[in-house]
């Protein structure tokens, strides 16, 4: 599937054909698609209701391209899905509902290609689907971007010319209200008042918004989001590398390739004609990034996980069934087959500034070589997703290692705390065995789970994470060169001790790299590429090497052992200045010529002094 051609119509529908035909197989009565044995927060019984709709994503735009079967299994399912005498009905909804998410693919199916399907139902049916979806404005969504299902559920009705409540328009201009009070700027939306920033605001924020304003062209806030999309192109580019690949940055990242889903809308909704090259191109090399990789089982569906199946990762609203989201990326089959996309060839990525401040998300993007890297601030809020520090607070995100996901919070190699910094306290310990010998070390790490006093410029990004009374560490990120340069002020009033990590890169048993350490550096060199991390103070740090493999199967990107390099510091009570110079690639080659001119920075009462080379510059930090 990775050598699919992607340039015409046709090859992009064989391409949903390939990734769903097998969801065919796995039918639960005639409304449902389910397989797998994992549970899901909302039981399989609605999880068989995600796998049909989220068929549909795709299905709907690609539904004259059907054949005569697979279309009558689709009206079958909605008859018999929205018919409550049935055994197959998807039943009634209730406030937050998971099937108000699923609504919009099946809705929007409907309306495709001139009511090709919604043409196909007696006046009778149509009713009977019209009153099911209608139970959306009886029910609280949960805030952020589930309003615009209400939105878009009463934008398809009126276009069906189903009739709907007089309350519904009330309910509708509430939820654009609520959307709107997510709005951050630049395009940015923030997923509810307790939400964050991330995947949210293409794939679901701008792209629903972008389909709003086609469905309704000549309302004003059609033209707002229009420009919110382009203002966010400018932005959402800089998670993309040149091989294609998107940088993992926070929850939901079994969608996979419904990262490009956003630049799919841009073209669906007309947004920015003249870049079409440029965004195929964009769509193109992720799609083949994606199809390389062992995301399908054997049988041929997709899996949870990210770069291949991996529980680990998931949120607990991830059933079987919900990395077909990434199906948003077929709305392209919606297009004319006259649309300038399918004549279009791709362009490459163009070319970007080396680095480029995300105010919104708290980023600072860099470019180095083929490596997309996302320095992080991290955004204050409460903690509620499924492994939050990971995925929000690591210091970096990498498109070329990703990042990894703890087994346990003890052992380094399980906790695999790649581009953080663990704090422990000397007095609390545990007992492991190393080299079958029983060692008492230090146990529990601290790892940044909460910031304030963010501080963004165009050369640096910093926050404060404050553990507790007893544990405080300011941090400030800087892109120099191709490096990320950590300045980190910590203040402790016991004795403890400091573990920081780089990029974590696979090292399979099978063709292993190297791990070499040095006074004040640590680096590994591999076939899957190069990562190190230097103390940048020299002599006037004391620290150890604190190098692990991590457990298989932690790692986004890689079901293999990783080789983490790392270093440790002692802090005895009072304040200390850690600065660190973290530098990898996956090509070996070009890193190790990188790594041997290392930045030399000079720190003085908060003014830093980077050179490398005959590279320069001057900060003051806040």
């Amino acid at each position: 599937m990775a050598q699919l051609k992607l340039k015409h119509r046709n090859d992009y529908v064989q391409l949903f054909k390939q990734v769903n035909q097998p969801l065919r197989q796995h039918y639960q009565g005639s409304a449902r698609v389910m397989f797998g044995s994992t549970g899901v927060g909302y039981g399989n019984r609605i999880a068989g209701v995600e796998g049909f709709a989220r068929m549909l994503w795709g299905a709907g735009p690609a539904i004259k391209d059907l054949d005569v079967a697979w279309q009558n299994e689709i009206k079958q399912g909605l008859l018999a899905g929205t018919d409550p005498n049935s055994p197959d009905y998807w039943g009634d909804l209730h406030d937050r509902d998971q099937r108000m998410v699923e609504m919009p693919p099946i809705a929007l199916a409907l309306l495709h290609h001139k009511q090709y399907l919604w043409q196909q139902f007696t006046a009778p049916e149509q009713q009977q689907i019209g009153a099911w979806f209608s139970q959306i404005f009886e029910h609280n969504c949960s805030d952020g971007n589930w309003q615009f299902f209400k939105v878009l559920i009463y934008q398809v009705l009126q276009q069906l010319g189903v009739e709907v409540s007089a309350t519904a328009q009330t309910d509708v201009q509430a939820a654009l209200q609520k959307i709107e009070a997510c709005y951050q700027g630049d395009g940015w939306y923030q997923d509810s008042a307790r939400g964050r920033i991330d995947y949210y605001t293409p794939f679901a924020f701008q792209y629903y918004g972008i389909l709003y304003s086609v469905l309704v062209p000549n309302d004003t806030l059609s033209v707002t989001f229009r420009k919110r999309a382009k203002a966010l192109a400018q932005q959402f580019i800089h998670f993309f590398a040149e091989d294609g690949a998107n940088v993992p940055f926070g929850r939901s990242l079994t969608y996979r390739y419904a990262a490009v889903a956003f630049w799919v809308a841009m073209i669906y909704g007309n947004i920015w004609p003249e870049k079409t090259a440029v965004i195929k191109g964009i769509i193109n090399r992720n799609l083949r990034w994606w199809l390389q990789r062992p995301i399908f089982s054997e049988s041929h569906l997709l899996t949870l996980g990210y770069g291949y199946e991996q529980l680990l990762m998931t949120e607990p609203y991830n059933s079987p069934t919900s990395p077909y989201w990434s199906n948003k990326i077929f709305l392209l089959l919606a297009l004319p087959t006259d649309h300038s996309y399918w004549q279009s060839d791709e362009a490459p990525l163009p070319d970007l500034a080396a680095t480029k401040l995300l105010a919104a998300p708290h980023l600072l993007a860099m470019h180095d070589h083929g490596h997309t890297v996302l320095l992080n601030a991290g955004q204050p809020g409460p903690n509620y997703h499924a492994l939050t520090n990971e995925k929000y607070f690591k210091f970096a995100y990498s498109s070329q290692f990703g990042f990894s996901v703890p087994r346990e919070n003890q052992l380094k190699e399980e906790a695999v705390m790649d581009s953080m910094i663990g704090l422990q306290t000397l007095d609390t310990t545990m007992v492991a065995n190393r080299h079958g010998e029983d060692v008492v070390e230090p146990g529990m790490f601290y790892t940044r789970n909460n910031v304030s006093n963010v501080v963004q410029t165009a050369d640096y990004v910093g926050s404060t994470w404050r553990v507790n009374d007893k544990m405080k560490v300011r941090t400030w990120l800087i892109a120099f060169e191709g490096w990320q340069i950590r300045i980190h002020h910590l203040v402790v009033t016991e004795p403890s001790l400091a573990y920081e990590t780089g990029f974590a890169v696979a090292d399979s048993p099978d063709n292993p790299g190297t791990n070499q350490t040095t006074p004040t550096a640590s680096y590994f060199d591999g076939p899957a590429g190069f990562s190190g991390i230097v103390n940048l103070l020299g002599s006037t740090v004391e620290q150890n090497d604190g190098t692990i493999g991590g457990f298989p199967n932690t790692n986004l990107m890689t079901p293999e052992v990783v080789a983490l390099p790392g270093r440790t510091t002692v802090l005895t009570p009072g304040e200390h200045w850690l600065v660190t110079g973290i530098y990898a690639n996956a090509d070996s080659t070009y890193a190790r010529n990188k790594w041997q001119q290392q930045p030399i920075v000079g720190l003085q009462d908060q003014k830093v002094s980077l050179q490398l080379g005959d590279q320069v510059r001057e900060l003051e930090l806040h």
